[in-house]
């Protein structure tokens, strides 16, 4: 299809970066506005939405039942993302989560000849191999990935860094500058942001599994093979590399987001609804 600039006119689609700077600001310090309701300034605690639903040798019954208990708003959080993803698609990836949303909208400001592409990396081996790793790790006793490399972590530290001295010390650990390195190459230079994510986010791999299950039952972004030409406009806009081009366009649901920026530039063969 001929590339079209023009939003189409729903909400979602025509003020998307503005929601997820509202998240941002609403999730992240200096404000930290959900946060702040549970005394916490961050993911961390009863926020975090990485740690409860991970099993470690030696954890018992009753142990891995407080986990959930411990971090109830991450567990909230997190069942709300997936069944929400399940009958709509993934809302919480592509509009609320303040820790995707500040990578791609840092990588919207790098510089073009900056940026690494990674679209041609398969993104579904690496990222179920990683959660395998994050799962198995643990219950084996061999160390865990939950908060020595967390995103969820990371990036409200970055922004917290100016206004707390406990954040700037996490930056002298060799961990969190490991992890730093990550999101720099894999969220702010990667080409459309989104390649920490598609990769190596265990809650991302989690809601991608509840998107491809609810394909047939909810709404997801969608490809009218009759008024496609094929001119590529949504592979090249699209932050997943989720489109493929073939003979025909394809929308990979294990790494989609419904982020809706191939409805922007299509002019009527990519829409959001229901089979």
């Amino acid at each position: 299809m001929q590339a079209n600039t023009t939003p189409k006119k729903s909400f979602w689609v025509r003020y998307r970066y503005w929601i997820m700077v509202g998240s941002m600001l609403v999730f992240l310090p200096p404000l930290s506005l959900i946060s702040q309701f549970s005394q916490d300034s961050n993911f961390c605690g009863t926020w975090c939405p990485r740690m409860f639903f991970v099993w470690r040798k030696g954890m018992t019954g009753s142990e891995f039942t407080m986990g959930f208990v411990r971090s109830y708003l991450g567990v909230t959080l997190v069942v709300s993302a997936l069944v929400s993803t399940f009958f709509w698609g993934r809302f919480w990836c592509s509009y609320l989560c303040p820790i995707g949303g500040t990578t791609e909208v840092v990588s919207k400001i790098v510089p073009g000849f900056l940026k690494i592409d990674f679209s041609k990396v398969p993104s579904a081996p690496i990222r179920y191999g990683y959660l395998s790793v994050y799962l198995i790790a643990p219950a084996m006793g061999i160390g865990q990935l939950c908060c020595s490399y967390c995103n969820f972590a990371l990036i409200p530290r970055l922004f917290g860094a100016a206004f707390s001295q406990a954040d700037r010390v996490y930056f002298l650990w060799t961990g969190a500058l490991i992890n730093l390195g990550l999101i720099v190459v894999f969220g702010f230079i990667a080409r459309g942001g989104m390649a920490y994510c598609n990769f190596l986010c265990p809650l991302g791999a989690l809601d991608a599994i509840s998107n491809r299950l609810g394909i047939r039952f909810g709404k997801r972004v969608r490809v009218n093979a009759s008024r496609c030409d094929a001119c590529g406009a949504c592979a090249r806009v699209c932050p997943t590399w989720a489109i493929q081009m073939t003979d025909r366009v394809t929308i990979d649901h294990l790494s989609c987001i419904s982020c809706r920026e191939c409805e922007k530039v299509c002019e009527g063969a990519i829409n959001y609804g229901k089979a």
